[in-house]
């Protein structure tokens, strides 16, 4: 139990799947925000051009969530291709996907990342065949530069773009007396948060995976913890709570 005394300010800088479970089972004495840096803008496509590679190609990914809502000009056509393997990184984008689709969706069984995905897709055997890599337009392109060992043929499709979210954080969003807690699930929202906030010794980030902060000068954080894109709220709040409780 997170008490009084370890009071904490966590602020929530990407879109997370699990954001509405943070909001009901976060102890009342810890503050919580939505403070999107970045905001999804969509990408008006060229469909007719690859109306018959989509209704056609043996496998589909799907680099995200967003991917999957942002692609709705497809839809159509992928709804034909029934016989399509889909992939795409976790459980949370099988979920989006199974909102509008019933092919077989398969993705990594944990440690969700493009690297991960990589290796499902050839330990498939999923080679000499097409695929339709769905993304946003600074997403990764790791899967997009890979495949082309594997496949037959690919397609890659840009469906949505990040841009910065004007004045959605500031040092205002930030409580000196506690300690804040930054989660941010990609670069290009880290890059944008450091833009947008003066660094303090009272910072703590919060991401995936380390190559998120490659590059990056993260020296005036407090501290840089890792909890995977695969947990549920509860293990947030736990590995958290932890944290707070030693720092």
């Amino acid at each position: 139990k997170i008490t009084k005394e370890l009071e904490m300010n966590i602020l929530i800088n990407s879109e997370l799947s699990v954001y509405d479970d943070l909001k009901r089972i976060c102890p009342k004495d810890v503050t919580i925000k939505k403070k999107i840096v970045m905001k999804i803008e969509k990408i008006s496509l060229e469909v007719d051009c690859h109306k018959d590679f989509i209704e056609n190609t043996d496998n589909i990914i799907f680099q995200s969530k967003n991917a999957v809502k942002y692609s709705r000009e497809i839809h159509g056509y992928i709804s034909k291709n029934k016989k399509a393997n889909v992939y795409c990184m976790g459980k949370y984008t099988k979920r989006e996907i199974g909102k509008y689709f019933t092919n077989d969706v398969f993705h990594p069984p944990k440690d969700y990342s493009s690297e991960n995905l990589m290796r499902l897709l050839k330990d498939s055997k999923r080679n000499k065949q097409n695929y339709l890599i769905i993304k946003g337009l600074d997403g990764r392109n790791y899967v997009e530069k890979k495949i082309e060992d594997i496949a037959l043929s690919s397609i890659v499709m840009n469906v949505y773009k990040r841009v910065p979210n004007t004045e959605c954080i500031s040092d205002k969003d930030l409580d000196s007396t506690k300690n804040n807690y930054f989660i941010v699930s990609s670069r290009t929202a880290l890059k944008e948060l450091i833009k947008n906030i003066t660094m303090h010794n009272s910072m703590i980030l919060v991401i995936p995976n380390m190559r998120i902060v490659e590059e990056f000068a993260i020296e005036a954080f407090k501290d840089v913890i890792v909890i995977p894109n695969d947990s549920e709220a509860e293990q947030y709040i736990k590995i958290i709570g932890k944290h707070n409780e030693q720092v």
